[in-house]
């Protein structure tokens, strides 16, 4: 498939049981009797597998995950442009509650403003501009760059892109758990 970029909203059945998983504060919601389950009981309910089995289904592809991380990013929080090479995919899952979230933006889309590319040089490009050194070219300086797209955040969304895009995960927001960016993020590589 050679689309660069999915958004899928609505992506699994029970993402609060997800978001439940990676509560870092520790108040999960309550069992059946009133206490909180385990995380081998969160486990068990929300496994891993049905995030991974919906990103083989959206890709049309089996796949192998390499990683996956929860991240939380607070309000004052930036992340670099980057890129990953050794990957084909990488899924970003917003499990921000709902209004927390509100008229943020998460992963964002950078082209090299001196270069015009949007992903990590080839062997041609890499002649074809002469790139002697590529930390200096693709710095972090964000005067070299052109933000040419943003997704918004939105709890259960996800957002598959071509590892090789040059990328951010955006800018947090929010103080804590319960307001602040809240993602999965998966790096994949195709079956």
């Amino acid at each position: 498939m050679n689309q660069k970029i999915f958004v899928i909203d609505n992506f699994i059945k029970t993402p609060l049981g997800y978001y439940d998983k990676i509560n870092l504060s520790g108040s999960v919601s309550k069992g059946s009797e009133g206490t909180s389950p385990t995380q081998s009981e969160l486990e068990k309910r929300y496994p891993e597998e049905v995030v991974f089995n919906q990103i083989s289904d959206a890709l049309r592809s089996r796949v192998t995950i390499l990683e996956s991380t929860n991240n939380q990013l607070k309000e004052g929080t930036n992340t670099p442009i980057c890129c990953h090479l050794e990957s084909d995919y990488i899924g970003v899952l917003y499990l921000s509650l709902p209004l927390s979230n509100w008229g943020e933006f998460g992963v964002k889309f950078y082209s090299h403003k001196e270069t015009g590319l949007d992903s990590y040089p080839t062997q041609e490009q890499i002649q074809k501009y002469n790139i002697t050194n590529i930390g200096k070219t693709f710095s972090q300086n964000l005067e070299n760059w052109k933000e040419y797209g943003s997704i918004p955040v939105k709890h259960n969304r996800m957002v598959l892109f071509r590892s090789n895009l040059w990328h951010s995960y955006g800018n947090g927001f929010g103080s804590d758990l319960n307001t602040s960016m809240l993602y999965k993020k998966i790096i994949i590589k195709n079956g």
